[in-house]
């Protein structure tokens, strides 16, 4: 353990660093940096799975017609509000998932132990989530669009939980 001066001209103010492990010096090691690319990929997948579901609505307004289609029996003012709360719902997981990739990719790149488990997490919630949308009368290509980040993020956890990168995030 060393004293590191934080402010040169100020003898009051130091921080403790670690001999094996110093703060100033640290970086992701290099079997853990394709993971943090693959993060930053599912964020940006995430910003394009909106992106589709909006040029999906500007072509062709098809989740109208999917829900019309499935309930014929509901009026337009109760297919409209069912078309507004979907589309809230599923921009609303679109930017969480790009937020979420995102610190991920970021505490990743600073060393941080939890992103293993919050990745694992995000991967169980995100497939519960995909397994649902298949469930429900959106179409296809927004519950696809919605599913490619998921898989992204999968993908980096995986990364994240083989043997060479195991160790490798450190504690800050």
């Amino acid at each position: 353990m060393r004293l590191e001066t934080l402010y040169p001209n100020s003898p009051r103010y130091f921080r403790i660093v670690s001999q094996e492990n110093p703060m100033s010096d640290q970086q992701l090691p290099a079997s853990a940096r394709p993971a943090g690319r693959v993060l930053y990929t599912a964020a940006v997948l995430a910003v394009a799975s909106a992106g589709a579901i909006v040029i999906d609505q500007a072509t062709g307004g098809g989740l109208a017609a999917q829900l019309q289609h499935v309930y014929p029996e509901r009026s337009a003012a109760d297919i409209k509000m069912a078309e507004s709360s979907i589309l809230t719902y599923l921009f609303t997981l679109a930017v969480l998932g790009a937020a979420l990739f995102t610190t991920m990719a970021w505490a990743l790149r600073r060393g941080r132990r939890w992103v293993r488990g919050v990745g694992a997490a995000a991967v169980v919630l995100g497939s519960v989530l995909a397994g649902y949308n298949f469930s429900q009368p959106h179409p296809l290509m927004m519950t696809v669009a919605g599913v490619v980040p998921c898989v992204a993020g999968l993908a980096a956890v995986v990364m994240l939980w083989t043997k060479q990168s195991a160790a490798s995030p450190t504690p800050a």
